[in-house]
């Protein structure tokens, strides 16, 4: 057992009670974890929907070791994820429940190498340090492999300390096995050897005595070798398999490095030590983009392990105190060596190591006795930061970064919203029909993945000819090349709603932009077409129905009110035709919704025969004048003359060209 301070034995929690405060650590950490799982964050990577096709196909009896899609990905998250799947269907909940179940079992696995490495105490410091950190709270709401490396390696190595020090072989033997098992999980796991030869070169020469004995070494080396042989030889099968993905983010390819490998890698190491307490992932779907590994009271305790582990390091050559120093150090390495310094997922290794070093922190001021403070401060000030870090984790988690509008665009949720719409159109009514643009199906795993087979589903391609399909139909149209060709399958004689989807934007691209367009065609019934219309104009087109909503908006100071029009035209129309739409408050005006009659997703001229058409058009208004009455005024112009089209049905009133509504 290592000491991490001079009195660290001293206040020990009995067996009972430590498991019961790691049972309250670990359910708090679960609804962290668990809590709104398939709507938090909004949308689903291509990286998870990947997964979720592979699961897909290892339901369907495909059993490879290694999935070649999507850069080659190891094996053991796919499988966990193909059980979910199987029960939960084709959804993000189920594609990232394992994630969660990992992450939530990292919690006791780490109190288990805690507690094997030094004491119960440290343990239950580093269960609630993982369970309460922001990284890996993120890593565990997102469906992929890279959050199960630490669980695996800290079983293993929880495993290996505990057979040490009790000297029982299967232990030892079981540890290897589950070390073996790393290299299924997550390609950070092709450095954890150069972490155990570092450690044992250091244990040998500093404290011979205590170093393993050959039966121990053997057991954990033939456990290990047993339990990698299988992938190792689909490696040597298929070297492309486990090669690929690196040589396109290595900082050895000239084309990332730029010709500066020497400074690239101090530029890269100078990164990575700065992710613990300065700047974090940039990258929004792994981090609250720079914030670091730590808030600043868990980053004191941090930096206060590494100088308690260096110190029992250096003067006192205890390997236990080397190993989260020489792990985290060495496990830097794949993220170090890669394009995006510093990158949460490849540098996952470090974890659960990690936690061991603010544990040693927090242990440290738990036990120290000089300088001379009082006991309420000394053990309140660790629990207090453990307070701190749950507290900053749970805002700027679920407050600041899932609603942000960069994490639902960098999870494609708007993609995820095209699949989820389509879904539930088809449930609703088994005459249901929709046709997709197949850009879609071939830019977007999560549409793939998400969308449930059905035969009432197509595809279209670009310019493809296709004849009208009858009512009930829903046409998914990318909405800016071939737009005006795609409608044409846009049915005679029906109730036509264009509404334009949510927005998107890649990664490398400055702007948002709407993603899909549908169109929904219903059958005209009387309720909606028939029946005295609100006016008639002159050209032959008639408003039919005007509807209004009122909303606040989420800051409270400005009103958003929605008019739903729905128009009809006598004949086909060639000439473009504008409506202007206008909030009057009194003789004063508010603000105006001006735009193409059928808005500029279905303007008039593309209108099939006899088309009833609903468009929707929103007014902001501030909140003062939100209070007062508000009538809307809606009419017709030609946008080439700008002159109104007079209205020609009897109520009219002489020159009256608008239609009043009061909402």
């Amino acid at each position: 057992m290592i000491a991490s301070g001079p009195n660290a034995q001293s206040g020990q929690p009995r067996p009972l009670p430590a498991l019961a405060l790691l049972a309250l650590i670990t359910v708090v950490g679960a609804a962290l974890r668990f809590y709104q799982l398939g709507a938090t964050p909004r949308g689903l990577y291509q990286d998870e929907a990947f997964n979720g096709l592979d699961a897909l196909g290892v339901i369907a009896g495909d059993r490879p070791l290694y999935f070649p899609a999507n850069n080659g990905r190891e094996p053991a998250y796919i499988y966990l994820a193909s059980l979910s799947v199987a029960a939960l269907g084709r959804t993000p909940l189920a594609e990232r429940l394992p994630a969660a179940v990992i992450g939530t079992l990292l919690i006791p696995a780490v109190y288990a190498l805690g507690t094997a490495l030094y004491h119960r105490r440290l343990g239950l410091w580093a269960a609630a340090v993982v369970a309460f950190t922001f990284w890996p709270v993120a890593l565990s709401r997102l469906g992929l492999r890279a959050g199960a490396l630490p669980l695996v390696a800290a079983l293993a190595l929880a495993c290996a300390a505990h057979g040490y020090r009790r000297n029982k072989l299967r232990w030892v033997a079981l540890g290897g096995a589950l070390y073996g098992l790393t290299f299924y999980t997550y390609l950070a796991s092709r450095f954890t050897p150069v972490v155990l030869l570092a450690l044992a070169i250091l244990w040998y020469s500093a404290r011979r005595p205590t170093f393993p004995n050959r039966g121990q070494i053997a057991a954990f080396a033939l456990a290990a070798a047993l339990a990698v042989a299988p992938l190792a030889l689909t490696a040597l099968r298929y070297p492309e398999l486990l090669t690929g993905r690196v040589g396109q983010v290595s900082v050895l390819n000239p084309a990332i490095n730029g010709g500066r490998l020497v400074g690239t890698l101090l530029n890269n190491t100078l990164a990575a030590l700065g992710l613990f307490n300065w700047r974090g992932d940039d990258i929004a779907r792994h981090n609250l983009p720079g914030r670091p590994a730590f808030d600043p009271a868990l980053g004191l305790a941090f930096l206060l392990g590494v100088g308690v582990a260096g110190r029992g390091a250096l003067k006192h050559r205890r390997a236990a105190l080397a190993l989260p120093l020489l792990w985290v150090g060495i496990m830097l390495l794949p993220t170090i060596l890669a394009e995006d310094t510093p990158h949460f997922l490849r540098a996952v290794g470090v974890w659960p190591l990690l936690a061991v070093l603010p544990a040693l922190g927090l242990d440290a001021v738990w036990t120290m006795l000089w300088p001379p403070i009082g006991p309420v401060l000394r053990r309140g000030l660790p629990l207090a930061a453990l307070a701190v870090a749950l507290a900053l984790t749970t805002r700027d988690y679920f407050l600041v970064y899932a609603p942000a509008a960069d994490t639902s665009y960098l999870f494609q949720a708007a993609a995820t919203e095209l699949a989820e719409q389509t879904n539930t159109y088809l449930a609703g009514d088994p005459a249901r029909r929709v046709i997709v643009d197949r850009r879609y199906w071939d830019s977007f795993a999560s549409v793939r993945f998400l969308l449930a087979p059905s035969d009432r589903l197509s595809w279209y391609t670009e310019g493809e000819p296709g004849a009208p399909s009858a009512t009930p139909f829903r046409l998914v149209a990318w909405p800016y090349l071939g737009l005006e060709t795609a409608v044409q399958r846009l049915p005679e004689r029906a109730l036509i709603t264009p509404e334009r989807g949510p927005l998107h934007r890649d990664d490398l691209q400055p702007e948002p932009y709407a993603l899909y367009t549908t169109y929904t065609a219903e059958p005209c019934a009387p309720a909606t077409c028939g029946g005295p219309a609100l006016a008639v104009f002159a050209n032959g087109i008639a408003l039919l129905r005007a509807e209004t909503a009122r909303a606040n908006a989420s800051a409270g100071l400005t009103e958003t009110l929605t008019l739903m029009l729905t128009w009809s035209a006598a004949a086909s129309l060639t000439a473009p035709v504008q409506v202007y739409a206008q909030a009057w408050a009194g003789a004063t005006p508010l603000a105006q919704a001006d735009g193409p009659l059928g808005t500029e997703l279905f303007p008039s001229q593309w209108w099939p025969r006899e088309a009833v058409v609903r468009e929707q058009r929103k007014f902001v208004l501030q909140l003062e004048a939100a209070q007062v009455p508000v009538t809307l005024r809606v009419g017709l112009y030609d946008p080439i003359t700008l002159d109104r089209v007079p209205r020609a049905d009897p109520a009219a009133e002489a020159g009256q060209t608008d239609v009043a509504i009061a909402p």
